[in-house]
């Protein structure tokens, strides 16, 4: 198994059994832990739909020098809600 899937595994099945677990815990947290837990949804199903999109594009469109499709398909699942927990996480909200 390569590191590419193993990093789709993680983000196909391992980041939305997290968000799981962690939604569980939101009604005990304050607003940012609330806002952080949606910044990762949201990147979350950002990710799914550019993977799936990556994924229906026909593959003799696409060269062997192209990084784009991997990084879609492979790493948006796990990097894309990382990201938008971590921009919910430094953004001020007028509640804080």
């Amino acid at each position: 198994m390569s590191v590419n899937q193993l990093a789709f595994l993680v983000g196909l099945y391992g980041v939305p059994l997290l968000l799981l677990w962690a939604g569980q815990r939101i009604r005990r947290g304050g607003p940012l832990r609330r806002r952080m837990f949606w910044g990762a949804i949201i990147g979350h199903c950002i990710a799914g739909v550019l993977a799936v999109a990556a994924g229906l594009i026909q593959a003799k469109t696409w060269s062997a020098g192209d990084t784009w499709r991997g990084l879609l398909g492979y790493w948006a699942m796990l990097a894309l809600p990382v990201a938008g927990l971590l921009l919910a996480g430094i953004r001020r909200s007028p509640r804080d």
